[in-house]
């Protein structure tokens, strides 16, 4: 408790307006003190004037300043201080308390109260110190010193009541993070806070919630993952483990069509490790990218020839329409992977005998790349998701069709990491259209 911020910040506090306000006490009292006998020796000056002239008819009368304190003692219970009287050469000459003697500082007497004789020709000084107060003005200052102690005090008082409320209402938001943050470090991951401000803490509070909410998100990408490579891998491997075990009990014959089965289950099988690999290695930022300078045409036709027995098999006409060709610093072999996996997500979504577009644009030194298909398209509410693992508009249609649900999102990885970016349009009923764009190498060159 007491290693709280809102301790620190209270003890802190205190300490500043104790000492703020102990310090203008201190300078308070000391200064009233000292104007107010200021004002009284002031207000005192024709008393002392009337000693001035009686201190000076002595000198006329004598003609020297011999036996004068004689005629101070007299006098001095008429006065409340102590009255030092000094030659014309700062010699002490009388004093009401009858203790100094010898030379003396102007700046060991409080006040100089008068010049006796003449100005430019004194015959002495008459100084006042340590000026003793009646007991009226003692009760003044005691009031005046007291009510300043009382105001410090009281002042003090409030400081610390308003900053414990501040420090509660500005440090609970701060209280409410730290509990949510141990809630999600219990993995208690559906936690939330109020943001109340716009200030530096309304601000954490809602990049709390935005990491929250990515960390909430990321423990359902993580569990769905889970289940869908269960899923991917049971498949084919329950087929594989069903024929294998069928051959060996001498229920079935390893034919050429058995064989054949094992032999895609297999494939499949190493596909959705490989995609794996990769996709784990591109989200680590550990994918190895061997770049060299190379056509954009080049890639495009050979992703062509990747595809064309499965374009030949469903009927699809496949264009190209590019005007400049670009020379690319990129690995061949990973663009043509991502240009592949979009070829073959449209191949599997066109029906028997559609359409495939293939478009190559040249905009502010990087290449477009669009494949567009005239299929069955992408419903609204699955956009945002097109890019995720195993994410699957029509799941039942995409397995039956060999596809590990990775295709896209290896895809993705793969455009950003050569600095591209890659995004999809859609209208239900109207086809799709995915495009990636990369930085060029060189200018354009014509085909």
């Amino acid at each position: 408790m007491i290693y709280s911020i809102r301790w620190k910040m209270l003890i802190g506090f205190i300490l500043i307006v104790a000492l703020a306000i102990g310090t203008i006490a201190i300078v308070a009292t000391r200064t009233a003190t000292r104007q107010f006998d200021r004002y009284i020796t002031q207000d005192q000056a024709l008393k002392y004037q009337r000693l001035a002239l009686i201190l000076s008819s002595y000198y006329e009368e004598t003609g020297s300043w011999d036996g004068v304190q004689k005629l101070i003692e007299k006098i001095k219970k008429t006065y409340n201080s102590q009255i030092v009287l000094a030659n014309e050469e700062g010699t002490i000459v009388g004093d009401t308390s009858g203790g100094m003697t010898g030379s003396i500082s102007e700046e060991e007497l409080s006040l100089k109260i008068a010049t006796l004789g003449e100005a430019k020709d004194p015959t002495g000084f008459l100084f006042l110190r340590d000026r003793k107060r009646s007991q009226l003005e003692k009760i003044f200052l005691s009031s005046v010193n007291r009510s300043i102690t009382v105001a410090a005090v009281l002042s003090i008082l409030a400081a610390v009541i308003l900053t414990a409320i501040y420090s509660r209402r500005t440090l609970k938001p701060i209280q409410e993070l730290t509990s949510a943050a141990e809630k999600i470090s219990r993995g208690e991951l559906d936690q939330e806070v109020r943001v109340k401000s716009r200030d530096e803490v309304g601000k954490l509070a809602s990049a709390f919630n935005s990491m929250a909410e990515d960390l909430k998100e990321q423990e359902r990408l993580r569990k769905n993952m889970v289940s869908d490579v269960a899923h991917e891998l049971r498949s084919p491997l329950t087929k594989t483990h069903g024929y294998l075990e069928a051959i060996k009990e001498g229920r079935m014959e390893a034919k050429p069509r058995v064989i054949d089965s094992l032999y895609k289950n297999s494939e499949l099988l190493k596909k959705l490790v490989d995609d794996l690999h990769d996709l784990a290695r591109a989200e680590a930022g550990k994918l190895d990218l061997e770049k060299q300078p190379i056509l954009l045409r080049d890639i495009v036709k050979r992703a062509i020839e990747s595809v064309r027995v499965k374009l030949e098999e469903k009927g699809i006409d496949l264009k190209v329409d590019s005007g400049e060709d670009a020379l690319l610093d990129v690995d061949p072999d990973r663009v043509h992977q991502v240009l592949q996996n979009l070829i073959d997500n449209a191949v599997i979504h066109v029906e028997e005998g559609g359409h495939i577009r293939i478009n190559t644009d040249l905009e502010d030194g990087y290449v477009r790349v669009s494949v567009s298909d005239d299929g069955e398209g992408i419903p609204e509410k699955d956009l945002p998701h097109i890019f995720n693992r195993f994410y699957r508009v029509d799941s039942s249609r995409s397995r039956s069709s060999g596809g590990t649900g990775l295709g896209l999102t290896i895809a993705k990885e793969l455009v950003e990491a050569h600095g591209g970016e890659i995004e999809v349009s859609s209208e239900r009923g109207q086809g799709a259209t995915f495009s990636f764009t990369l930085p060029l190498q060189d200018g354009p060159e014509e085909l």
